[in-house]
């Protein structure tokens, strides 16, 4: 079974860590791209009112994050973004799952009406993720992203509340 739950000091090392790992913050934009990131650093990000970070729960196990970023609550969009820091248990539908469940969250609770994700073209696990979550390509920007030291596009998805 998976769960989301909203993220706590007590996960903020372990987060740092995913988003620490080369091979998984590679698929993330600049800001985390590269970077080791501490408790701190997680502290900072997650008093911002323009995020809201979740932690990934798969059999009460924490195993990944899934976040709103750029949170606008004026005009009621959010950018949605996720990662799984446990890749023992990749394949299962783990990360969809969460995806859908943020996506209640920001349509329900926060009343959102219109989410995005972006992409680099070459993360077809990521674009799997989104499809089957709901969300629907919607346009991109060529070479708009450094992915293994290559320029790519960046392929943009969304969602409106009432597709949801």
């Amino acid at each position: 079974m998976t769960t989301i739950e909203e993220l706590a000091p007590d996960h903020f090392e372990l987060v740092g860590g995913w988003l620490s790992d080369p091979a998984t913050n590679r698929w993330l934009a600049s800001e985390w791209r590269g970077r080791s990131v501490t408790s701190v650093v997680m502290g900072v990000a997650v008093r911002s009112k323009r995020n809201r970070f979740f932690v990934i729960r798969h059999d009460g196990q924490p195993c990944g994050l899934v976040a709103l970023a750029a949170v606008d609550i004026g005009d009621r969009v959010a950018m949605i973004w996720y990662l799984l820091g446990d890749k023992s248990v990749s394949g299962q539908g783990i990360i969809t799952q969460a995806v859908k469940q943020v996506t209640q969250v920001a349509f329900g609770e926060m009343h959102l009406c219109s989410l995005y994700a972006w992409i680099m073209a070459d993360n077809l696990a990521s674009r799997r993720v989104l499809e089957k979550a709901g969300f629907r390509e919607a346009g991109r920007i060529r070479q708009a992203t450094c992915s293994g030291g290559e320029q790519v596009d960046r392929v943009y998805f969304d969602m409106a509340a009432e597709s949801a």
